[in-house]
């Protein structure tokens, strides 16, 4: 009976732990968000236009968009200008990629790309698309789990760390990220993460810088190469991501969104 209680004892100082954890936590990813504007205010802005560039540096290689995204339902339009790395560049022709809020809908030349097409990519390129631009405004999302890592120092910055997953039905794949927060802006200068929608189970380290407009942080350049969990990159291969052009208060809507870019 003793050894019993010991065990429960254990069992309930190891969960309340846990829990003081997590909420310390999610009390730093809330500075995080707030840093950035926070979510109210991106909401406010109603939409966006943008210019996106996404170039494999090692081959040279990149694909090209004009993104517009509804804030209210995470909907999400692109029609490509250049397809060389993962928008079907195997298939000529004009490509646009539509989420509606709960389906995607891909194009070519007109013509609907279905799921059972091998050349079909486009729900994992709008979600995904859409969550690199949002995802500092994100990541307080319900489902999403934060847990409290030990201080790392990075060129001369003792990074605050935080590893966040999601719970079950929460978003396309179960991916884990681990966000480095800088101790005096408290946003997030760089973080690793896996990407299963395409394939990548081991660990990436993205870098980001931003710029301020409209009232709000926005990520406008990142970079990424493979890495381990500890933050140090293993192979020297970037890939870019560019963000320019950026407009909100477009006055999209389910109707005018898709019309000619």
């Amino acid at each position: 009976m003793k050894m019993q209680f010991i065990k429960i004892t254990a069992f309930v100082l190891v969960l309340f732990a846990t829990n003081i954890q997590a909420q310390d936590a999610r009390e730093l990813i809330t500075k995080v968000v707030d840093a950035n504007g926070g979510s109210n205010a991106l909401h406010k802005l109603k939409d966006i236009s943008f210019d996106y560039t996404f170039k494999v540096l090692a081959n040279n290689i990149e694909d090209v968009s004009k993104e517009r995204y509804i804030f209210n339902k995470e909907i999400s339009f692109a029609q490509y200008t250049k397809r060389q790395v993962y928008a079907i560049p195997q298939m000529k022709g004009v490509h646009t990629q539509f989420f509606n809020g709960s389906k995607t809908i891909s194009k070519l030349d007109g013509k609907v790309i279905t799921e059972q097409q091998p050349a079909y990519i486009g729900h994992s390129l709008r979600k995904t698309n859409y969550y690199w631009f949002a995802m500092m405004f994100k990541l307080l999302d319900p489902g999403v789990n934060h847990k409290l890592l030990p201080s790392r120092n990075v060129d001369g910055i003792n990074y605050k760390v935080v590893e966040m997953t999601f719970g079950e039905n929460v978003g396309d794949a179960s991916d884990k990220y681990v966000l480095y927060i800088n101790p005096k802006t408290y946003r997030i200068d760089q973080f690793l993460y896996t990407a299963l929608a395409f394939g990548a189970k081991d660990p990436s380290l993205m870098k980001v810088k931003y710029e301020k407009i409209n009232g709000i942080y926005v990520t406008t350049y990142r970079k990424y190469a493979p890495a381990n969990w500890d933050g140090k990159v293993i192979k020297e291969t970037w890939t870019e991501q560019f963000t320019k052009n950026i407009k909100f208060n477009n006055g999209f809507d389910l109707n005018n969104i898709q019309k000619s870019l």
